[in-house]
């Protein structure tokens, strides 16, 4: 997992599978990062970029849901989405609840 400042975004680079064990090693570390972000710019925007990821499991869609509501609906985002894993967050009903790109 990559972070990257952009403006008033903070990118997140996730690749390869996003399975329990490695939503479990990322969880403190990304939390950290938006929680250190949240107390100079409080209308920090998230960005979860899934460009290479090849697999979620409800563990990562724990950790969007979580992320979504700490920042709020309209300050978070997933882009380059590949279509399979879109479609787990269509039947999750997450594309009613956020920007999913």
């Amino acid at each position: 997992m990559i972070f990257e400042e952009i403006g008033d975004a903070l990118h997140c680079f996730f690749e390869a599978e996003l399975n329990s064990d490695v939503c479990s090693r990322i969880e403190d570390p990304l939390a950290e990062q938006v929680a250190a972000r949240l107390k100079t710019k409080p209308a920090l925007q998230v960005v979860f970029d899934l460009k290479g990821v090849r697999y979620i499991s409800s563990a990562f869609l724990r950790l969007c849901l979580y992320h979504c509501k700490s920042v709020g609906i309209k300050n978070f985002r997933i882009v380059n989405t590949p279509e399979d894993i879109k479609r787990v967050f269509l039947v999750a009903g997450f594309a009613e609840m956020m920007s999913i790109e």
